[in-house]
């Protein structure tokens, strides 16, 4: 299995037609498909469902697509990395988690981008476990986490300010009048909590007590479905004092009371060789971090 064959499936993938993707990479239609069959042949089994007029991936062939993609960015960054004749040029991956807090990192990475036009930026949204997983693999360069995170096996920079941490619900909700939620005000209220289990441990250590399966209704990665659920009035969300818009009447956020804060981090893989795309991004937002 070759790169330039998995380069061709994922151009099949995008381009939709066996035909479109012949001309976007330039080869003759039959060699393209030639290609594919080679490969289905040597993986024993089936990419592409051509019974319509319209081929379309199989199940195995949606699950090759996407390791393709993963194979060929791992590919491509490697190669950037070790690159160091061409002038500074590549992508930049970033995973971020949902806060305001980003716009340092997001800034340096504009001013990157602007200074080098051949640089590509890639922005991936996630909470910490996704954003963990991808740096794994070698999708990401950096990623930016809310605490808590276990950050121990990477490297990683803190990013100024704090998240605050409380309660979303109906403006009519018994509990909206209040200043602050109290961990007595939680006692039998039905949650909806992060399925990041260091969220929970942390929202358990400051009720000082065991959230129950019964009290927990719904468990979300990232907030926007769960904030449907808290207006159709299945209960209380756990969130951050940011996520929720604040043109939006509908809901009402109301911060923990002793108050619960959390930092935020940049981090990167240890012990391993960063492209020059991204020792030029961590150098510039080194110096517009220490302007704060």
């Amino acid at each position: 299995m070759e790169l330039r064959t998995l380069r061709y499936l994922v151009a099949i993938a995008d381009a939709g037609t066996m035909t479109a993707a012949a001309q976007l990479l330039h080869v003759s239609q039959p060699a393209l498909s030639r290609q594919i069959m080679d490969l289905e042949e040597e993986l024993h089994t089936t990419i592409f469902d051509r019974s319509g007029r319209v081929i379309s991936l199989t199940s195995s062939g949606t699950y090759l697509v996407n390791r393709a993609r993963q194979i060929l960015a791992l590919t491509d960054g490697t190669v950037a990395a070790l690159d160091q004749q061409t002038p500074l040029s590549g992508p930049l991956s970033i995973g971020l988690g949902e806060s305001p807090l980003n716009q340092p990192v997001l800034t340096a990475a504009a001013q990157l981008v602007q200074q080098y036009p051949a640089v590509h930026l890639r922005i991936y949204s996630g909470n910490a476990d996704e954003i963990f997983e991808r740096l794994d693999h070698g999708l990401l360069d950096f990623g930016v986490v809310i605490d808590p995170a276990d950050k121990n096996k990477y490297a990683w920079t803190s990013i100024p300010g704090r998240n605050i941490w409380g309660l979303a619900m109906l403006p009519t909700a018994p509990l909206a009048k209040k200043k602050g939620i109290t961990p007595a005000d939680m006692a039998r209220l039905p949650i909806m909590v992060s399925d990041r289990a260091a969220v929970q441990q942390m929202v358990e250590n400051w009720l000082g007590a065991l959230l129950t399966e019964n009290q927990v209704v719904t468990r979300y990665n990232l907030i926007y479905n769960a904030a449907l659920l808290t207006k159709a009035g299945v209960g209380y969300a756990v969130t951050l004092s940011h996520l929720l818009d604040p043109t939006d009447q509908t809901l009402t956020f109301i911060p923990f009371t002793p108050k619960l804060t959390t930092a935020m981090t940049l981090i990167w893989p240890k012990n391993s060789i960063q492209s020059p795309v991204a020792r030029a991004f961590l150098k510039i937002f080194d110096e517009k971090k220490d302007l704060e």
